[in-house]
């Protein structure tokens, strides 16, 4: 892998180990410019977030794939972040809770269970099976 195919990414998602949708939605609120959670649900949330005018969407999914980490989705490159590994950083910072996110852009023949893991021991790229057996 290699962060250099982390500028071609068109999204951006981490997870985090909080189930606190506001505590997730405050942090992305300071983050951009516009920032606006256009429908909630039990299982979470989706929004409209921008930086320089234009808008993307996002999601805020609990407990994604049953893996007890919340998914932060962001469908656009109109972020304060350039890539996962930036995002990852700064969610860890403001929400003080572990995240995992991909070290760069899979390509074939890459390790699909290899993950950065962010948390207060420091970084460390680890093995996260998060199919079901």
């Amino acid at each position: 892998m290699s962060n250099e195919s982390l500028s071609y990414l068109d999204d951006l998602e981490i997870y985090v180990e909080c189930n606190d949708v506001e505590a997730i939605t405050g942090w992305l609120s300071t983050a951009f410019a516009y920032f606006e959670v256009i429908r909630s649900s039990k299982k979470g949330c989706k929004f409209r977030c921008g930086q320089s005018g234009l808008s993307g969407n996002g999601m805020v999914v609990l407990n994604a794939g049953r893996t007890g980490f919340t998914s932060v989705w962001i469908d656009s490159k109109d972020t304060p972040w350039n890539n996962d590994v930036e995002m990852g950083r700064a969610a860890f910072a403001a929400l003080n809770s572990e995240v995992r996110c991909v070290e760069s852009a899979w390509t074939k023949g890459d390790d699909p269970d290899q993950w950065l893991q962010i948390n207060a021991q420091g970084e460390q790229i680890i093995q996260w099976v998060t199919e079901e057996p």
